[in-house]
């Protein structure tokens, strides 16, 4: 045996012992010859058995502290890859909802808040000082979200650095960021993406604390789950799923007091939230209640598609063509690379770290549903789950490289086209979110305000019904120059996300002083049509989008 080869045998040696004096389990995956030898940190094969190979380097890179070199290109490219054409999507109902919210002053909003919408005040508060400094374009609107999933995938690379290695913490990185639920929230002025982050941050200290236990790092645990729980109610949920990692995992059972003092900075603003919202459950009426469907909206939707739930056999909204294809293989492959994940390194803290997170928050939200018959699940309400579905897929992905004893240079490029074809099959779905009508079909916003621009004159008027007033909410300057017949109070005096409008009948003696009255309804409706012409108006011109019509009618 020549020196240099006696040299890496006694390194490996020395890694493994140190591997083994620290705690870290080790096994083997199924699939790799057992004349080698795999070390498994945290659940991901590091293989030792060929001398100098990048798996030892992975070995040393698992559980270092501070940031690796890969962090800000990971952090760039999330950020030009998920901020591509994001621009291109119409405001939808709910980004209208929060253009309405914070178009107005604090003492307004907290006014809004007390009577509607509680829930989000975190986000409208942080969305107020945001717009106030940035002003309401696609753009500035959605960049917040944004931001929040571009660090989310820096810290969650370093997460993946932190429990495994560099490899897997890019592989894991790159499978959450291609996930098309996260390429729907990166791009949604609501507050998913923003728990997206907090989930990964309070998972990274956890980790960190598993590492190097420090109250300091508990303080920041506490912190995070605060902001978390503010924005979203059903974070809370995720101390749980951590409290049972705790419990699971021997190194961490020792902090149980310490996790059980922080919990109070996540369960206060749940309580606080919580009693406010329990006031308000009308805002959720709208959500059918959990049924037959719902197996299919969590293993399909939750994860690997944009839509809201399952109605009548079909999905809401109608997906962009491609996207049923992409949902059904992605959901095939990463289950299946779940699965595998799970069984392989079930003696392994990632398993007790990912499990409880990917499986506690939706069935507590799904079983207390069926139990109380209530109308609690909406796949999107659970985005801060998405990065545990990422951490067990990664490991079988890595495992596709090949048997350990494969050369080097073959095993990273295997690697890229594993991760590559995910991509390609991730495409149709990233392509469908960002054209004009990709939020929802429905949701035909901008056609409807440039409509109103081009058949509207100063000194006009508008009609629209209430319940399409969020179209007026979401563009409001394309309506400026036109008089506004059927409005009764704003919704900033009545204290809700739109106006209140009376119907045409009663607005008669103001309509008839405009010659001209733009007419914003629904294709498959015509009430308020039949209502002008019965005052003596005929429609002209019009302009028809996926769901709305816009009719100038003229005076006879």
């Amino acid at each position: 045996m020549s020196d240099t080869e006696l040299r890496d045998k006694t390194t490996r040696r020395t890694l493994w012992k140190g591997e083994q004096d620290a705690g870290v389990e080790h096994s083997r995956l199924p699939g790799f010859p057992s004349g080698s030898l795999e070390l498994i940190q945290g659940g991901c094969v590091l293989s030792t058995s060929r001398p100098g190979s990048s798996s030892v380097t992975a070995a040393r890179d698992a559980g270092r502290t501070g940031f690796s070199k890969w962090s800000w290109a990971v952090g760039l490219t999330t950020l030009f890859y998920s901020g591509m054409a994001m621009w291109r999507p119409s405001f939808w109902t709910d980004e209208a909802a929060t253009i309405s919210a914070v178009r107005r002053t604090i003492t307004d909003l907290y006014a809004l808040l007390a009577n509607i919408d509680a829930v989000h005040g975190a986000y409208y508060t942080l969305m107020l000082g945001w717009t106030g400094l940035f002003g309401f374009s696609e753009v500035s609107l959605r960049l917040p979200s944004l931001i929040a999933v571009s660090c989310a995938a820096v810290l969650f690379f370093e997460l993946g650095r932190k429990v495994v290695g560099t490899s897997y913490g890019l592989v894991a990185t790159a499978l959450l960021i291609l996930l098309p639920r996260t390429q729907y929230v990166a791009t949604d002025a609501r507050s998913y993406a923003l728990t997206l982050l907090g989930a990964v941050a309070a998972t990274y200290l956890l980790v960190s604390i598993r590492e190097r236990p420090a109250a300091a790092k508990w303080c920041g645990y506490a912190l995070v789950g605060f902001f978390t729980v503010s924005l979203s109610f059903y974070c809370v949920l995720l101390v749980f799923a951590h409290a049972l990692t705790v419990v699971l995992d021997s190194r961490l059972r020792q902090e149980w007091r310490r996790l059980l003092a922080s919990s109070a900075g996540w369960v206060a603003p749940a309580l606080f939230i919580g009693g406010i919202a329990s006031q308000q459950q009308f805002q959720i009426s709208w959500i059918r209640e959990v049924g037959p469907a719902f197996p299919y909206e969590f293993f399909f939707l939750q994860f690997f598609a944009d839509g809201y739930f399952i109605l009548g056999g079909d999905i809401i909204p109608t997906p962009t063509p491609g996207e049923n294809w992409s949902m059904t293989a992605l959901a095939v492959v990463l289950w299946i690379a779940a699965f595998v994940s799970a069984i392989a390194i079930r003696r392994h803290f990632l398993l007790r770290l990912a499990i409880p997170w990917l499986l506690l928050p939706p069935a507590v939200v799904i079983g207390g549903s069926l139990l109380t018959g209530g109308d609690y699940y909406l796949p999107r309400y659970l985005t801060f789950v998405l990065p545990s579905m990422a951490l067990l897929a990664a490991a079988p992905v890595l495992a596709l490289s090949g048997p350990s004893n494969l050369r080097a240079p073959y095993r990273r490029p295997l690697i890229c086209v594993a991760v590559a074809a995910v991509f390609l099959v991730c495409m149709p779905s990233y392509l469908g979110q960002r054209t004009q009508f990709g939020r929802d079909p429905q949701d035909d916003f901008r056609f409807v305000a440039r409509a109103v621009e081009e058949l509207g004159r100063p000194g006009d008027s508008f009609v629209i019904d209430y319940s399409n007033d969020l179209m007026f909410q979401a563009y409001p300057a394309s309506f400026s120059n036109l008089a506004d017949p059927t409005l009764g109070i704003t919704a900033v005096q009545w204290k809700r996300i739109f106006n209140q409008r009376f119907d045409v009948a009663s607005s008669a003696e103001r309509i008839r002083k405009y010659p001209v009255v733009i007419l914003i309804e629904k294709t498959n409706e015509s009430k308020l049509s039949v209502a002008l012409q019965e005052l003596g108006y005929s429609p002209r011109e019009s302009h028809r989008g996926p769901s709305t019509t816009v009719t100038k009618f003229i005076h006879e």
